[in-house]
Order: C-alpha cells, then sequence, then structure tokens
C-alpha cells in the first residue's frame, strides 16, 4: 500500500514538473516579443502579407503611469493600386481550373462543379451568374434530368473584386448528362420518348406507349402494387399488438385481483372468526357473510374473494360437498392463504370445530401482519415513482431561479 501511494505521489510530482516546464516555456516565448523600431524611432507592427485577412494583437500601452490593454485587428497588407488590377486579371485566368470539380475539361462536363466566392490566398471575391439555371445551380450541382443526351452550353459569369476594383469575366462550360450504362441510356431514353409522345397527344382520349426501342420491341405492363402485402404485414403486425395488449391486459387483471384477494383476506378471516366465536356453525358464518355481500354489491361494487365465496355457497347449496367445496374455494382464489383458509375448514369438518375459533384467530393476526407489511412495501413503491416528478421539478425550479441570474450578468 505505502508503495502504490509513493508511485502516485512520484507520477503525481512529474505531472506538475512537466506543466511548469511547459508553462515556463510558453512564458517566456511570448515574453521575448516585441514591438519593433523603425529608423525614424517609432514604434511599427508587422503586416501579414498580401492578401492575407489579417491577425489579432493584444497590445498593452503605458501612458505615464497609467497602463492600458488594447485588442487590434491588424489586416493584411492591402496591395497598391496599379497591382490590383494585375490581381484580378491573374486570378481569372485561373477560374477556368477552379470550377472545374472532378471534370478534366470544360468541354465534358458530366460531373457537379464548383464556384468559390473567395479566393482565400488573396483576398479576391467573386459573384456568379449562369444563363440557364434549369440544369446547374449557383452551388455547381448538376440537375442530370434537365440535361438532354446531346448536352447543353452555359455561359457562366464571374465578378471578381478586390477593395475598390471590378472585373467581369465570362466564359462557357458544355454540359452532359453523367455516363450512363447501355440499360440506363436505353431507359432514359424510352423514358424521353415517352414523354414526348404524351404532351403531342394531350388532344386524343388514348396515349399511345412506343411499340420499340433501338429496334427492340417493347411490351407494356402496369407495375405491380405491392402495396397490398405492405396492407397484409399491417394485418399480422395489428393482430400481434391485439394479442400483446390482450395478454398484458389478462396480466393486469390477474395482478389486480392477486392483490385485491390479498387486502381483503385479514378482513374476510377476522369477521369469519368473530362469527365463529359467537356460536355460528362455519356453514352458517360463511352464508351470511354472503349474503351480507350479496345485499351490498351494489353500493360497494363487486369483490372478487366474496364473488367466490358466493360461488361456494351455491355449490354447497345445490347439494355439493361442503369440505370439497371449501377446498375448491382456496384453490380458485389460488393463494397460498386462502388455500390454507379452505383446507382448515375442511378438515375441521372431519375432525370436528374443537379449536377452529384459536386457529382462526391466529390466522387473523397472522394476515394482518402481512397486510402492514404489503402496505409499507407499496409506501416504498409510491415514494420511488415520485423521485421523477421531484426531479423535474426540481429542474424547473434550477431554471427559474439560473436564467434571469445569467440575464443579470450580461445587463
Amino acid at each position: 500500500m505505502l508503495m502504490k501511494q509513493k508511485e502516485l505521489y512520484s507520477k503525481m510530482g512529474l505531472v506538475i514538473v512537466a506543466g511548469v516546464v511547459i508553462a515556463a516555456g510558453l512564458f517566456f516565448s511570448g515574453g521575448q516579443r516585441s514591438i519593433l523600431t523603425n529608423s525614424e524611432g517609432q514604434q511599427v507592427l508587422r503586416r501579414s502579407e498580401k492578401g492575407s485577412s489579417g491577425a489579432t494583437e493584444d497590445l498593452l500601452a503605458s501612458i505615464g503611469r497609467e497602463k492600458e490593454g488594447i485588442t487590434l485587428t491588424i489586416k493584411g497588407q492591402r496591395y497598391a493600386k496599379e497591382e490590383q488590377q494585375e490581381l484580378l486579371e491573374r486570378t481569372a485566368l485561373l477560374l477556368e481550373e477552379m470550377v472545374l470539380g472532378g471534370n478534366e475539361n470544360l468541354e465534358e462536363v458530366r460531373e457537379n462543379m464548383r464556384f468559390p466566392t473567395l479566393i482565400s490566398e488573396t483576398g479576391v471575391k467573386i459573384t456568379w451568374q449562369l444563363d440557364n439555371y434549369e440544369v446547374i445551380n449557383l452551388q455547381g450541382v448538376l440537375r442530370p434530368e434537365k440535361i438532354p443526351l446531346e448536352g447543353t452550353l452555359v455561359t457562366l459569369q464571374a465578378l471578381l473584386m478586390y477593395e475598390e476594383e471590378r472585373l467581369l469575366y465570362e466564359f462557357y462550360a458544355h454540359l452532359y448528362p453523367p455516363l450512363l450504362t447501355p440499360e440506363e441510356r436505353a431507359r432514359k431514353e424510352l423514358e424521353m420518348a415517352l414523354r414526348e409522345t404524351e404532351e403531342s397527344t394531350r388532344e386524343q382520349e388514348w396515349l399511345p406507349l412506343p411499340k420499340e426501342q433501338d429496334g427492340v420491341a417493347v411490351e407494356w405492363d402496369y407495375a405491380k402494387d405491392y402495396s397490398v402485402w405492405g396492407v397484409a404485414l399491417l394485418g399480422v403486425v395489428a393482430a400481434g399488438l391485439l394479442y400483446l395488449g390482450e395478454k398484458q391486459k389478462k396480466q393486469e387483471y390477474k395482478k389486480k385481483r392477486e392483490r385485491q384477494l390479498f387486502l381483503d383476506y385479514p378482513q374476510l378471516i377476522d369477521k369469519f372468526t368473530l362469527y365463529i366465536g359467537a356460536g355460528m356453525t362455519p356453514r352458517t358464518a360463511w352464508f351470511k357473510m354472503a349474503e351480507e355481500y350479496l345485499g351490498q354489491r351494489e353500493e360497494r361494487g363487486e369483490r372478487f374473494v366474496y364473488e367466490e365465496m358466493l360461488h361456494t355457497m351455491y355449490e354447497i347449496q345445490g347439494g355439493g360437498f361442503e369440505g370439497e367445496c371449501y377446498e375448491r374455494f382456496g384453490k380458485r382464489c389460488n393463494l397460498p392463504s386462502y388455500r390454507k383458509f379452505g383446507a382448515l375448514l375442511s378438515q375441521n369438518l372431519r375432525k370436528g370445530t374443537k379449536g377452529l375459533a384459536q386457529l382462526l384467530k391466529n390466522e387473523a393476526e397472522l394476515a394482518f401482519e402481512e397486510r402492514k407489511n404489503l402496505a409499507k412495501k407499496l409506501g416504498e413503491e409510491a415514494a420511488t415513482k415520485l423521485l421523477l416528478p421531484m426531479f423535474l421539478m426540481l429542474g424547473i425550479v434550477l431554471i427559474i431561479v439560473v436564467i434571469p441570474a445569467f440575464l443579470t450578468i450580461q445587463l
């Protein structure tokens, strides 16, 4: 452990030393710069070379004992008046190569061109004009569908500007559509022939389709509509989503039923224990609870456990064996507590009701304890679900507080 700490401290020391050395080098390299003085004893700054955009310098002016910091943008050296026109002429002679892009020459332009608007090396600005914007735009992008197979001639005008000087330069480019394979060429020629026929027969009821293309017979038919397969696929997807939705609903219903059964069990077992303690038989207590629920169902709504108790009561009234009916009740509820309750009632029918009240009382205490644990768990889940809204509210509060503070600082 001590060795690792020593290695860590050594690395930290090396990093600090390296940082100090680099900072010292930068400081002294910058500190060696000084304002030059001309032959007349006046301090001067050197401009960048001709045509460059210039540079920005941070200066410190000492006025008496006061020192003022000034930031100055120094533009590049300007061409002399007699040099400006010569510069524009030299630049114009280079334009025909600049605009080629991926093409070899202006006699056969099949790829996009390039129209520069600024020559950064000289500072010359250029504005472009074309005599046909249908086949090419000012970004140099060709529109092959508008260019005929035999090509078309386009006039390019470039207005070159430097300071107050202007020069208009005009040249030409012969545009062709991109090179096509024999199949692509045949298809394009067929499309053009079809469009010409469509335009020339506008007054006729029927549109005649070309019979042949380059001596080869052409048969026409409607293109296959594959949208029907899309509709079929959409139906399959919709059916799958419907299945998943129904499955989700069943899972939610099952979860809701189990939770309600679990929550109702302590009250049910407590009330049943009360009736047994008052001297009722299990059957009498069961029927009484089921009938009480039946009378209050419209007002209080349906409860799964009492619906199952009604079902069991009707089974017993229909001649079913009472013990088996209680056991089936536990199986239908499908929770350990209800299966235990049904088995307890069935067992006591076979062995007698002695000690049943105490057993039910113990079961009621256990059920209330489990319900308290469930309530605690649900409370923790609710607190977790509230975290997201709390974070959203915190973000809104921060925005309300921070934005006015920033606005105040900017003002």
